[in-house]
């Protein structure tokens, strides 16, 4: 046999097996990644996890409310004149510096407990949402996998119409909320466009967020609670922006909650 030959051949196959490597696709890295579910639960162990979300996105307002008041530039320059002030006090009195430093400490753990007490009221809230709390109101939750990242709860109530010959149903939204960690990953914008098409489908001529919804409970003065303020008007600009925009635009009231 010609040597040649056998090199013939080994040359040309060498390139086809190096292109079946190369033409094998690689494995998707997202498979094993479970998808996102938005719908209306109706399984009770869903709807409890969903209400326990609520609960929770409550409890949480009392961290923040806590951080809004002790690092708020005003109360750490009060906080900073007091010790000042304790400090020169008792220098001048012959004190130790140690001893200045530790009633500095203790000035500084009373006024962590006085705002500890005083958001306490966030606590009391989140234990008030319950089944009596939810009523009839439908439970829209978003499902990774088998963990409910998301809820919005609805409720369905009457009203007149604009033609006011019959009364007409609308959407109120009494909580909307997202676990931490998926925030800012357009799990929100499923609920609310959810939301929009549960409206559609029972004839309601409008949905918006209630007055007085599971977060917007105050327990600081105005001054300190800015952070929530803000973070209630970027959610209805948000729906309405949804509703100005949707495919399925829902009809809604002229003179609503803003």
């Amino acid at each position: 046999m010609d040597p040649t030959e056998d090199q013939s051949d080994t040359l040309t196959t060498q390139p086809e097996d190096q292109n079946d490597a190369t033409t094998t696709e690689p494995e998707d890295p997202l498979a094993d990644i479970p998808e996102l579910h938005t719908y209306v639960a109706t399984d009770q162990e869903e709807r409890t996890a969903a209400l326990r979300l609520v609960a929770d996105s409550i409890a949480q307002m009392r961290q923040a409310a806590n951080n809004s008041l002790i690092f708020n530039p005003l109360n750490m320059a009060i906080l900073v004149a007091v010790f000042a002030v304790v400090a020169r006090f008792m220098i001048g009195r012959g004190h130790e510096p140690f001893i200045v430093g530790t009633t500095c400490t203790g000035i500084l753990c009373i006024e962590l407990v006085l705002i500890r007490n005083l958001t306490q009221e966030y606590l009391s809230a989140a234990e008030e949402i319950n089944w009596a709390w939810l009523g009839d109101a439908d439970l829209i939750v978003t499902k990774f996998g088998d963990e409910i990242i998301g809820t919005a709860v609805v409720n369905w109530v009457s009203g007149e119409s604009r033609q006011k010959r019959k009364k007409a149903w609308r959407g109120e939204i009494r909580s909307w909320t997202v676990r931490l960690r998926y925030r800012g990953k357009g799990v929100g914008t499923a609920l609310l466009e959810q939301a929009i098409k549960e409206s559609k489908s029972k004839g309601a001529e409008g949905i918006d967020f209630a007055d007085y919804h599971a977060n917007s409970k105050r327990v600081t003065p105005k001054f300190y609670s800015g952070k929530f303020d803000k973070a209630d008007r970027r959610a209805r600009a948000k729906l309405q922006d949804m509703l100005e925009t949707s495919p399925t635009k829902t009809r809604r009231k002229r003179g609503g909650s803003s």
